[in-house]
């Protein structure tokens, strides 16, 4: 299978340090974790499953201990057994203060953490283990452990990968395993040799090509010489390949995801330092005009953080949806002209929605200056606190199906980082974090009434972002392509399933 990634590579093929669309594809086919997500549709793949641990844990009656066996017979394509020792590995690679590893945001409940980051311990102490046994101890219970779990972060390692801060890529284990890299040009991957899990793993090589043009590379898709660009198509063509092949049919797929398109607006800096402003950003921009930029179906306007497909979401219509209120944001904005520096992606969908909010923005005394980066290359900058920018356009795509992991993750001020920053509004209230803080420990009904008020109350009366739209992922694929299946939590295609016909 031939697979194009337009306009960009991936950031690493390190598990504990790469967090970005492309790379997490990669990483999907080659990881294998305690729990994750069968190889299936709706609602079946978005269940979580044991897959190296034997069972789902053992938990304490604290819900503070998670105690997992791990089945024997998963190796690396090396040949070693995959082991307990080889997922304890992950957290303390994941750890290591000189990996800086995003990964340090969701093992911030782990018992000893603090020790290992300020280096008096390698390992947390509540990591330990003992023959096939894992256990982790929490310092608080944590519904949704099972979920973090299931991220590549947390992918089996060997006992003694190096902790590299420029990254290595791991042995797979996997269906596949990366055979070669040759950065900005290649990745090969292949089946992983002593693989025996159950996971499909239909073709025998996929190549994956970065940095191609994304209107060659649709061009290559329809005529059959390449099977899928993971950007998607061009925004222009996407009307084009609904009516010529249908939606859902063959060749061209259209899903919705756990996904929200956004601007994160700089609060710790002026002009975004002011609330007003913010708010006068969200009257002032038109959501739907940015997502029809994206071309034919490409989502739905929100106003609000989390999707309206997850778990807690309560629509509150805080934003207009359809068209702009200038007059509410010129109010806010009280005569006030001000200059504004947005980060944005040079693909033609960010392109030409960062030309719209230039336009939309200069009407209430907002002068928007873009700049525009790859996209590897822009997710590298914005995750540095220090860079002077004031907005960045982007999407936050789901880790694993909670709030959590948009709440939490992207506007919890106690998680800012220097580097590697989900929270690129750097949003720092007080009272909000500790709200955030206090929904995490929650369960059941009241977790996600709880977490879909948070939303609301952030949105309107904080706004750190200006949320644009749920997107929905479009998908154009060769007529080699068979078997194909849109695995709900990944997001796009799920390439180990897919064959060759």
């Amino acid at each position: 299978m031939r697979i194009n990634i337009s306009k960009s590579d991936v950031t690493s093929l390190d598990p504990a340090l790469d967090y970005e669309v492309y790379g997490w594809t990669i990483l999907s086919l080659t990881c294998a974790k305690l729990v994750n997500y069968p190889d299936r549709p709706a609602p079946v793949g978005s269940t979580l499953v044991p897959e190296v641990a034997a069972s789902l844990p053992r938990v304490s009656a604290d819900g503070r201990t998670y105690a997992f066996t791990v089945r024997p017979g998963y190796r690396f394509d090396t040949g070693e057994a995959v082991t307990a020792a080889s997922f304890a590995r992950a957290f303390e690679r994941d750890l290591a203060p000189q990996m800086s590893s995003p990964a340090v945001n969701f093992l911030g409940d782990v018992v000893g953490v603090q020790a290992v980051l300020k280096k008096k311990a390698a390992l947390p102490s509540g990591i330990h283990v003992s023959g096939n046994q894992l256990r982790i101890a929490l310092t608080r219970p944590a519904p949704d452990l099972l979920a973090r779990l299931a991220m590549n972060f947390f992918c089996a390692v060997p006992a003694k990968l190096p902790i590299d801060s420029r990254g290595v890529t791991s042995p797979g284990a996997g269906p596949y395993y990366v055979a070669k890299r040759v950065p900005n040009r290649l990745i090969i991957v292949k089946r992983n040799p002593y693989y025996r899990g159950p996971r499909p793993h239909n073709v025998a090589e996929i190549d994956f090509t970065p940095n191609t043009d994304q209107a060659t590379s649709y061009l290559q898709v329809e005529a059959g010489e390449a099977d899928l660009d993971l950007t998607g198509v061009p925004p222009t063509d996407t009307a084009l390949l609904a009516h010529k092949y249908g939606v859902n049919r063959g060749r061209f797929f259209a899903h919705p995801a756990l996904i929200v398109s956004y601007v994160a607006l700089n609060t710790s800096r002026a002009p975004f330092s002011d609330t007003k402003i913010r708010q006068a950003a969200n009257f002032a921009i038109s959501r739907s005009v940015l997502a029809r930029q994206a071309g034919f179906d490409a989502g739905t306007p929100t106003d609000q953080t989390l999707p309206p497909t997850l778990r807690g979401f309560h629509d509150a219509n805080i934003y207009p949806l359809s068209q702009p209120d200038l007059a509410r944001a010129k109010a806010l904005m009280s005569g006030q002209t001000v200059d504004a520096t947005l980060y944005a992606t040079t693909d033609q969908i960010a392109s030409l929605q960062a030309q719209v909010i230039q336009a939309e923005l200069g009407k209430i005394g907002i002068t928007v200056r873009i700049k525009q980066y790859a996209f590897g290359v822009l997710v590298s900058k914005i995750g540095v606190t220090s860079e002077p920018y004031d907005m960045v356009l982007i999407a936050w795509i789901a880790d694993y199906a909670d709030p959590y992991d948009f709440i939490n993750i992207l506007l919890d001020g106690d998680r800012i980082t220097k580097n590697n920053n989900n929270n690129l509004a750097q949003f720092n209230d007080p009272t909000f974090n500790r709200r955030m803080k206090l929904a995490a420990l929650l369960a059941g009904p009241r977790r996600y009434s709880t977490y879909g008020q948070l939303d609301i109350d952030i949105s309107r009366d904080a706004a750190p972002w200006a949320s644009t739209y749920n997107n929905n992922i479009r998908e154009f694929v060769s007529s080699r392509v068979g078997c194909y299946l849109f695995q709900p939590v990944l997001a796009e295609i799920d390439l180990a399933a897919a064959c060759i016909k």
